[in-house]
């Protein structure tokens, strides 16, 4: 949903069409309305929404460029925004409705060009509508949330409260003295803090659960996709002038497909502050962009019972014992109030989904752009999903100037691992690994690129607020993607 108003907002503006968002949802706001209530972007909402409309403060009160909307925030900003759309376009948004997208498979198209769909509403009514150009699809970008997406380890429910993170801060939640929280990402990082800011739990009362060591971005400096690949760049093109130690005699190439290719450019962006570690000992193998201040991060680390290294959880037993997957069983370190079992008194919190893992779509991607429908995909990101949103608004405004093979050769986005969806604790994405042809990044600095070569997309990028560049100028825009870009080539990475 948020997405969907990222297009049309952009969509509306260039080319004034008649659109309507479907949500199945009664109000708007996609995924914040099952957020829970204590989340605030990871990013500044300078960043965030859609291209017309500012989140952050415009006049006095907090510094726009640190502003991050709540929740609360977020759902009002989206409701001003459908409704300053209604006003100005022919804009509708419906709420509790879901579209059936078998039907555009075989939607007959009348003499007048436009197809006949019905929208599925809550209480089993249902309404027509015509398309006259296309249906949007969003949904291969939905979250997974705690809340929808259940823990994969298995656990006795008459045994073990477990809950997911939504319900920390229910009125009807009962608090018990400890807390086991399972999940290394954002959503695991901001229950630890909640529990210790908010709920005022002692931090030897919490254990936290961290399959993977994982690298974290700095908020107070936060960097983007593009600059984080540069930053690479620019240290392999170094390694192979200088040719010293280990490096010496490797090519371009070599350096650039190694193992340390990445790593180097996280340990640099770690010396200039942009990034953080739970660890100083152990190099991370996980990035998805988490994003902390210093003052969350010292809140997370006054836990000290962090337990990493044994891969996820397979099971909770009775007594609370955690089994993983490796093999290790880890009784709880604590004993009950009344020296029974220590699980009695101890929440298990589900933060564990892996909210990137796009687990209702294991299949491979259409096409970005069909005659009849779009689908929106990853093909930028890092911070900038609604940037991506807009992007394919932006896209389709111009009309016949790209055809759809072009749109969608410019739209390059990874597709699903069916070997991570089909294991048994669902997938585990985010691994820094090795860059090849198909890396997510290598497919975004391509589609950068070619979004540049077009004039009419130049000018649109550059001092776009949803940007995760548009605060550079067009002559840093394009040199930082042209040196990329002479990189990849020479690894053999990208054809010209």
């Amino acid at each position: 949903d948020t997405m969907l108003k990222s297009f049309a907002a952009t969509n509306a503006s260039s080319t004034a069409p008649s659109v309507i968002i479907v949500d199945k949802h009664p109000k708007p706001g996609g995924q914040w309305n099952d957020s829970y209530s204590f989340v605030r972007l990871h990013q500044p909402s300078k960043c965030y929404g859609v291209e017309s409309e500012k989140l952050e403060p415009t006049e006095g009160g907090e510094d726009g460029d640190t502003h991050r909307a709540t929740r609360e925030e977020i759902l009002a900003y989206y409701e001003t925004v459908c409704k300053k759309l209604g006003d100005k376009f022919e804009f509708q948004f419906i709420g509790g409705t879901w579209f059936d997208f078998d039907q555009s498979k075989n939607a007959s198209t009348e003499d007048d060009g436009g197809a006949l769909y019905r929208l599925q509403q809550q209480g089993g009514t249902s309404q027509a509508v015509r398309v006259k150009k296309k249906v949007v699809d969003a949904r291969y970008l939905e979250p997974d949330l705690p809340v929808f997406v259940g823990p994969k380890f298995a656990y006795n429910e008459a045994s073990i409260n477990c809950v997911p993170v939504n319900s920390l801060s229910d009125a009807s939640f009962k608090r018990t003295s400890h807390y086991v929280v399972i999940g290394g990402g954002k959503t695991g990082m901001d229950a630890v803090v909640y529990l210790q800011t908010q709920m005022n739990v002692d931090p030897n009362s919490i254990m936290w659960i961290v399959p993977s060591d994982a690298w974290i971005t700095a908020r107070e400096q936060i960097g983007s996709c593009m600059e984080f690949l540069h930053t690479c760049t620019e240290i392999a093109k170094q390694k192979s002038k200088d040719g010293e130690g280990t490096d010496s005699g490797k090519s371009l190439e070599e350096l650039v497909k190694s193992e340390d290719f990445f790593q180097d450019g996280f340990l640099e962006w770690e010396r200039c502050g942009k990034v953080y570690r739970m660890n100083n000992d152990v190099l991370p193998t996980k990035f998805k962009d988490a994003t902390l201040c210093k003052k969350e991060m010292a809140v997370i680390k006054n836990v000290t019972r962090v337990i990493g290294h044994h891969g996820r959880v397979k099971a909770i037993s009775d007594n609370g014992d955690l089994q993983f997957v490796d093999g290790t069983t880890l009784s709880l370190p604590w004993t009950s109030s009344d020296g029974g079992n220590a699980a009695d008194d101890t929440t298990f919190v589900h933060a564990s989904a892996g909210a990137f893992n796009y687990s209702k779509h294991i299949d491979a991607s259409p096409p970005p752009f069909g005659d009849k429908v779009i689908t929106i995909q990853d093909v930028y990101g890092t911070p900038g999903f609604c940037f991506v949103g807009s992007l394919f608004g932006k896209l389709e405004s111009l009309g016949n100037m790209l055809s759809n093979d072009e749109k969608n050769s410019m739209c390059l986005a990874p597709q699903p691992d069916p070997t991570q969806a089909k294991k048994p604790l669902g997938p585990s994405g985010g691994d820094v690994g090795v860059i090849s042809a198909k890396h997510g990044y290598v497919q975004r600095v391509s589609n950068l690129k070619k979004w540049l070569d077009v004039p009419e997309m130049k000018k649109w990028l550059v001092g776009h607020r949803l940007f995760n560049l548009g605060h550079l100028n067009e002559q840093q825009i394009v040199g930082i993607v042209e040196e990329i870009m002479e990189v990849m080539v020479e690894a053999g990475l990208i054809s010209m």
